[in-house]
């Protein structure tokens, strides 16, 4: 165990993270007919909603965090975040960096990349338990790590060469 100084740094943000085109009357529609469980309900009840008239979002606000504690630096992201995004931080900042997720919201997997290509229930559907109406737009994992770097930035951190 190391000490730490007694200084600390922060700084938050909620960036908009876009959702893809939400789905069509006739999409919900067979989404029931073919499904059981959580889908079959999320698209009963995304149904419903078009049908009064009440609009789809089109973006969430997702909220991330750094902190320096002394020499330690906290790396805080919402969501269940996949994997890849602690490896490309400790790539990026070192490997002593802390990265959490779950950190101030839960709206779903945050994929990477590769996860929202692959689909499956991290890319393609667990936004849907949480109620949002479609999957994560394209450029969600770029946003992220922009961010990430803006955040890091205002506190000092910067990456390792």
């Amino acid at each position: 165990m190391r000490s730490l100084t007694s200084q600390i740094r922060t700084a938050y943000s909620e960036i908009e993270l876009p959702l893809s085109a939400p789905p069509s009357e006739a999409e919900l529609t067979k989404t029931i007919k073919e499904n059981e469980g959580y889908l079959k309900r999320w698209a009963m009840r995304m149904l419903a909603e078009m049908k009064q008239g009440k609009p789809f979002v089109r973006s969430y606000p997702y909220p991330l965090q750094v902190w320096q504690l002394g020499n330690q630096s906290i790396l805080s992201f919402g969501g269940e975040l996949v994997i890849q995004y602690a490896l490309d931080c400790k790539k990026r900042f070192g490997q002593d960096i802390f990265v959490m997720g779950y950190s101030n919201d839960v709206m779903g997997y945050i994929p990477s990349t590769t996860i929202l290509q692959e689909g499956g229930y991290e890319g393609a559907s667990s936004q849907m338990v949480y109620g949002l109406p479609s999957i994560w737009a394209p450029e969600v994992p770029n946003l992220i790590d922009q961010e990430i770097n803006r955040l890091t930035a205002q506190i000092g951190l910067h990456p390792i060469k």
